[in-house]
């Protein structure tokens, strides 16, 4: 299983301050390259707090480890610090990461965005990296993304400002994790006429049996679809070698349950 945990890191998550839409987001990229989400954790701003959340993720085996947030100028920036933390690892200048914060700011200035080129302390902290982390390029901010390889598992660092977190992952990203991923995945939402997912039980316990390897979940708020009253909406997912194989499996699923579900429940 090609697992992966993201650690939401920031005072502001958990303080009710910012919506966290970071973690959504990238469930919903990571999952059609048939990552595995294992589990989230958020911490707030403090070093031994993401060292131990890293850790942990490490002992459960996750191969991917994305961090969000706390990449930035400012004191309570401290990502990098607790994955350092995490692994004993001394933390210096990068100078390409220096060089990308250089260019940045370089634009910065030129668009009228900021003051001065000038690279200062608070920015030359972006560029400290964990020894042995390598940058991922931001043009979309000033803070590039840190990747650090260790004991077979990577351990990304991405910004928390959704459209830096959102241009690095898409950009030098998502071609690495590509590379390192194996099999494939597909999912399908289906509406079924009932209001009682109780109703439905009987039904997901037949799909299952016709295709074991096909996960089958219950959305349990009923909802009003104006054709049909009201409708349950079922998810539809399945992990496989060949994508062409898992989606016979998950509209095989689909078919089945649309059809049982008008024999037995109209």
């Amino acid at each position: 299983m090609n697992k992966a945990g993201i650690l939401v890191v920031g005072n502001e998550i958990l303080d009710g301050i910012t919506l966290d839409t970071n973690t959504q987001w990238l469930i919903n990229k990571l999952k059609p390259m048939n990552y595995t989400i294992s589990e989230t954790i958020t911490v707030r701003d403090d070093t031994t707090e993401i060292a131990k959340a890293i850790n942990r993720m490490m002992d459960d085996d996750i191969g991917l480890i994305i961090t969000t947030g706390g990449l930035g100028p400012t004191y309570d920036d401290l990502t990098l610090k607790g994955v350092a933390e995490a692994f004993g690892l001394p933390m210096t200048i990068n100078p390409v990461a220096l060089s990308i914060v250089t260019r940045q700011y370089k634009a910065f200035h030129e668009s009228g965005v900021v003051d001065s080129p000038e690279i200062t302390d608070a920015r030359r902290k972006m560029a400290v990296f964990p020894v042995g982390a390598k940058p991922l390029d931001n043009k979309a901010g000033g803070a590039p993304g840190v990747m650090l390889r260790w004991e077979g598992a990577i351990i990304v660092s991405l910004p928390g400002v959704p459209s830096e977190l959102k241009w690095i992952f898409d950009n030098p990203l998502k071609p690495i994790l590509a590379d390192r991923v194996e099999g494939c995945y597909t999912e399908k939402i289906i509406n079924l006429s009932a209001r009682d997912e109780s109703m439905l039980a009987p039904l997901i316990d037949e799909a299952n049996k016709l295709e074991p390897d096909v996960y089958i979940k219950s959305m349990v708020k009923s909802m009003v679809n104006n054709d049909k009253g009201y409708v349950i909406r079922l998810w539809i997912s399945c992990h496989g070698e060949e994508m062409e194989e898992i989606q016979v499996k998950v509209d095989k699923v689909s078919d089945f349950l649309v059809d049982l579900a008008e024999k037995t429940l109209t």
